[in-house]
């Protein structure tokens, strides 16, 4: 499992994982809010890709955050 934790995922995935818009995720990133009331992880790569608009995570830091979110 902890293998699986280190996977990156992005910014669509997440968003998906925890029931909000990529906006939202990318809004508390740029404003450097809480999503929900809780902190975002830290993202490991920003500013990736041909656009240089990607995002990614680690899928556990998201796992632990979709869990503090239904806990709320």
């Amino acid at each position: 499992m902890s293998d699986l934790r280190r996977e990156r995922v992005g910014i669509t995935h997440v968003a998906r994982m925890l029931n909000v818009s990529v906006t939202e995720i990318k809004e508390a990133l740029h404003q450097g809010t809480p999503l929900r009331g809780h902190p975002l992880p830290k993202p490991i790569a920003r500013g990736q890709g041909s656009t240089g608009t990607q995002v990614s995570f680690y899928l556990g830091d998201i796992m632990d955050l979709a869990q503090a979110m239904k806990g709320r």
